[in-house]
């Protein structure tokens, strides 16, 4: 499959009229698939009276494959009738045969002046600050957000004055082990040779690079853990639009977006114990 998506970077009008012709894939393959992923992860919301009635930012916890997005993205629109696009890293589109499916299933190259002309349009949005960085974070850091000292994201909202809904995923950081970690695969001789042979870019991000995962008995299929979602309550930017905020202030407003989603981590994890009990005893083996 071919991707002609205009370049982001070069000509972001164009970009953003291509992207805006996708809508939610209806084909039935794609109903079958969510199916499947329904019976296998048990996905379940709380805190859905949190979505507000205006275009907002979803931000939240971000896990390995990406699966949590695929998810939140599917069933929010197959259920609640809220169709979102997310946000991805650029490099992630570079490839054109990934950015073509991405983009048939809602995802948007996620560079500023893209997100302001989305934003604009009063679009839905998803985004994880920690991005690939945080996918790919080692067992020992599941379900710690992992966002450096990015501030990107909170201006471009400030400025829209849009809404940001913090949410939570509780389950897909455990979908997969890591047979080999990320950093280490990423200096194996393997590796390198691929790089050296131009199957990888040579200037290939450390943080981008997968672990080795290990699933379902040790394999690719993830593990059939049950899968929690938080929607929290929405936070609304409406008085910066226009406005140019000072460093601490942005640093104020991106705390208090990341204490809402470790907020609604914990008392996921809180209630994941809680119902424990309603998974069979083949589940609760499979996803050990």
């Amino acid at each position: 499959m071919a991707d002609r998506a205009p370049c982001p970077e070069t000509d972001p009008d164009a970009y953003v009229e291509f992207v805006s012709q996708f809508g939610m894939p209806t084909a039935p393959q794609v109903a079958a698939a969510a199916g499947l992923a329904r019976a296998w992860f048990k996905p379940s919301f709380v805190g859905l009276e949190n979505l507000p009635d205006r275009p907002a930012l979803f931000i939240g916890n971000h896990a390995f494959m990406a699966i949590d997005a695929a998810l939140f993205h599917l069933y929010l629109y197959y259920d609640h009738g809220r169709y979102i696009k997310a946000l991805g890293d650029k490099t992630l589109f570079a490839n054109p045969h990934y950015s073509a499916i991405a983009h048939a299933m809602g995802g948007v190259a996620g560079q500023a002046p893209i997100v302001e002309r989305l934003m604009a349009r009063g679009d839905d949005l998803l985004l994880y600050p920690g991005g690939a960085y945080e996918s790919v974070k080692p067992p020992e850091a599941r379900y710690q957000l992992q966002w450096k000292q990015r501030y990107g994201f909170v201006r471009l909202a400030a400025a829209a004055g849009y809404t940001v809904v913090p949410i939570a995923s509780v389950g897909p950081d455990e979908y997969y082990d890591h047979a080999i970690s990320s950093q280490a695969l990423f200096q194996s001789a393997p590796v390198r040779m691929l790089m050296k042979a131009g199957v990888l870019p040579e200037d290939m991000r450390p943080d981008l690079m997968p672990p080795l995962p290990a699933g379902l008995l040790g394999g690719l299929l993830p593990k059939p853990k049950t899968t929690y979602f938080a929607i929290g309550q929405p936070i609304d930017l409406a008085q910066y639009k226009g406005v140019t905020l000072s460093t601490n202030k942005l640093s104020a407003l991106r705390r208090k977006f990341a204490a809402a989603i470790e907020h609604e981590i914990k008392d996921l994890l809180l209630l994941r114990e809680q119902e424990r009990h309603r998974d069979s005893w083949l589940r609760r083996l499979l996803s050990a």
